[in-house]
Parts: structure tokens; sequence; C-alpha cells
């Protein structure tokens, strides 16, 4: 029989989900919906699996019900939740009326809880075992479900009572090294680590930082297990927790990617780029303060990008460690003392060694002391004031409950900026005074 597969198939048709969906990141969205709704749909299905979320997405919504339903079927329940939220209402509804019932009551079950929680991000893939079972009859359990969805990635198996409370929990490790006759409710562990349902993302990054567990079970309100978060996705939660921080940090949104089409990065960065030229312009009114002393003495200007950009650097560095260590849940709001602290001894340390040097090749460079005594004296005070705001900035806004990643780059560098020419330049004033020009 002669293959009839479309001869702009062959390329794709053998690759590996994870290669075909790389493939399909880079075609136009018309040219992958054609792929997608040629390829056989467990091929197509593991490809949509494996894309970035904004083009799976892309790719959801404007697939037609009839074309997309075969692929959702191929997919856990997990994968279907995230997907199925992006689809406009009518195409909702029919979706999930097209899905098995077994299945698309799983989908329903995952879709209760908000994206970006403990409920939105688990996995429903877990074994939940009696505490009366005995470690034989366990074995039998997971041969027996060796070949079923729930039976993939199980790293723990969960003891429930009646009610499915959780009140144990027990590894594969148990299962193979404890005698036969053992029950669970002997050989479980009582104390288990666990998240609730509506816990963020962001305490789920923390408690795998904290415990390094293979899974974490999720409870309901009351004490049910309904769900578990797999190491791998705590993985992707972190990797985008510090994706959005580090893009938040110099005004870009947490949503762009290297391939985000330059239309939607243009709405995603213009706004961000506003409020930087107008802090640009705040500084630039602090020098326009001083015309007459720029006038007198010329060779300041040369100096103020450097007074400027060595207090952006030290801010820059203080701001890292703050957001590193606010996010991962190491620092708490009690500690911004200790750490205004540390921020500020470092600043006055580091300023000196700093000034020291720049006072020295403003001696060495334009042949006068002050020059050099004022630009060391203004590398001292604004690192100082990096210090102050590399800590003072993610602080506020985390006792703002905003997120403390939120554009903090863009305040650090206008108060080393602004802080910088004015030292800088009022020193520089002071100091013609006292000369008498």
């Amino acid at each position: 029989m002669p293959d009839t597969t479309p001869v702009f198939l062959e390329e794709f048709i053998n690759l590996h989900p994870a290669d075909l969906a790389d493939r399909l990141q880079r075609l136009s969205l018309e040219e992958a919906q054609r792929v997608l709704g040629e390829l056989p749909p467990a091929l197509a299905a593991g490809a949509l699996a494996e894309l970035e979320h904004d083009r799976q997405r892309e790719l959801s919504v404007t697939l037609p019900v009839q074309k997309l339903t075969p692929l959702l079927t191929e997919l856990p329940p997990k994968v279907v939740a995230d997907l199925v939220p992006a689809l406009p209402p009518s195409a909702r509804r029919a979706t999930l009326d097209a899905l098995p019932a077994g299945q698309r009551q799983r989908v329903q079950a995952l879709l209760r809880y908000m994206p970006d929680t403990a409920g939105g991000i688990m996995s429903d893939r877990f074994i939940m075992l009696r505490d009366d079972m005995t470690v034989e009859q366990v074995r039998e359990l997971l041969r027996a479900q060796a070949q079923e969805e729930r039976a993939e990635d199980i790293a723990y198996l969960y003891v429930t009572d009646a009610a499915h409370r959780l009140v144990g929990i027990v590894s594969l490790r148990d299962l193979v090294f404890r005698r036969a006759e053992r029950r669970m409710s002997e050989i479980m562990k009582h104390d288990v680590k666990f998240l609730r349902a509506n816990d963020d993302q962001e305490k789920i990054a923390q408690q795998f930082e904290h415990y390094h567990y293979l899974g974490l079970p999720v409870l309901d309100r009351e004490g049910r297990l309904v769900g578990v978060v797999k190491a791998s996705d705590a993985l992707e939660v972190a990797q985008a927790e510090a994706t959005e921080d580090m893009q938040l940090m110099v005004g870009l949104s947490g949503e762009e990617r290297a391939l985000t089409p330059w239309h939607k990065a243009v709405r995603l960065r213009l706004p961000w780029l506003y409020i930087n030229l107008g802090t640009a312009f705040l500084a630039a009114a602090v020098v326009n303060l001083f015309e007459s002393t720029i006038a007198k003495w010329t060779v300041l200007a040369v100096f103020l990008p450097v007074i400027a950009g060595q207090g952006g650097n030290a801010g820059m560095q203080t701001l890292t460690v703050i957001i590193r260590d606010l996010a991962l849940g190491e620092l708490t709001t009690g500690d911004g003392r200790k750490a205004l602290f540390k921020e500020l001894l470092l600043g006055l340390v580091n300023g000196l060694a700093v000034g020291l040097v720049v006072g020295i090749v403003g001696y060495l460079w334009k042949g006068s002391a002050a020059l050099g005594l004022v630009a060391a004296g203004a590398m001292v005070l604004n690192q100082l004031s990096a210090a102050l705001a590399g800590v003072a900035i993610p602080f506020g806004l985390k006792a703002l409950r905003v997120d403390p990643a939120l554009a903090s780059s863009i305040f650090v560098t206008t108060v080393t900026d602004v802080a910088g020419f004015f030292f800088f330049l009022g020193l520089a004033m002071l100091a013609l005074r006292w000369a008498g020009s």
C-alpha cells in the first residue's frame, strides 16, 4: 500500500514530541495549525503538551473543536485543565462535552482551582491505600495498575481513611524492603508534609527547595487528598517564578519570550519604557539644578556617569540578593533590619574602597585634589544610597503586598542616579564656594 503521508509532513512525522514542539514553536501560527491538524492525534497531542504555554494557548484557541478534541483525549487531565480556560466560553463547553466521561470529570475537578495554586498545578495521578492493607496486597495492586495512567511517575503511596483524609505516606522503597505481611499502618510515616489546594506557587517552590521531596500531597480544606505536586512540576514553577522575577526587575512582563511576536512585545515593554523615561527626566532635573556649577567646573561632566553607574551596579547587587532570598522564603519581613545593617556596612566598605580609587584617578588625571575628594565622597554616599534602596524597595513592595520584583531595578537605579548626581554636584558646589569661585 503506497505511503499517503503528505509531503510537507515528512520532516515532522518521525520527530520526538519535544523536537516537534521546537519546530512548531518557530512556525507561523497558520503553519503550526496545519501541521497539527494533519499529524496523527497521539503525536500531535504529545507535541502540544511540550509547547510553551503561550503557543499552546494560541493553537488551542484557533484550532476548530473537531480537530482539538482528538488531541485533548490523548493528553493527561492536568494538561487539558491548563488549556481549557484559554478557550472561548462556547468552545470550552463544547470541548469538555466532547471528552470521554471519565476524563471530563477529572478535568472538571482540576478546573475548580486557580492555575497558580497547588490545586491548579497538581496532578491527579496518585495511588491511595488503606491502612489495613499488607505489603503484599499493595504490591499486587501496583502490578495490576502497571499499565494504567495513574501508575506513572509514582514516588510515594498515600494512606487515607474512609473519608479520603490523609493519615500517612509510604515510599516505594518501603514496599521493596519490608516483609510481605506487614501492614501499612505499621510502616507508614505519620508526619507528612503537605500542601493546601489554595497554596500559591511561590510557597510550593519554597517547600520543595526546603524539603527536597519527590512529591508533596495536596489536601483540600477538610484534609482530603485531592492531588500530588511532583518535583518536576515544582521545578517548572520555580523556573517560571525565576523568569518572571528576572523580567519584572527590568520592567518586562513575565509573559514575554524570545519568539513572542514583536507587536505583542511592544505592548508589554513600552509602558515600562515610559516609566523609565520619566525617572530619567527626574535625574536630568537634578543635574539642571547644578547647571551653573557644571559651567564653572566642566570636568564634573566627565565623572557624572562614573558616580551614577557604580551606584547603579551596587544597588543591583543588593537588590538581586534580597529578591532572591525573599522569593525562596529565606528572608522574612522581620529580617529587614539585619539585612539593611549588613548592606549599609558593605556599602560603606565598598564605597571607601572604590571612592579611594576614583579620587586618585581624578587627581592624577585632572591634577585636582579637590576633584578627587569630591568624587571619592560622592562615591561613598552613593554606595550607601544604593544599599538603602536595594533593601528598602523590595521590602517596601512586599509590605504593600506587591511582588518585590516588580520593576525594582528601575526604582533602584532612579535612586542611585538622582542621589549620585545630587551628592557629586552638591559637594562640587560646596568645594567651589570654599575655594571662593
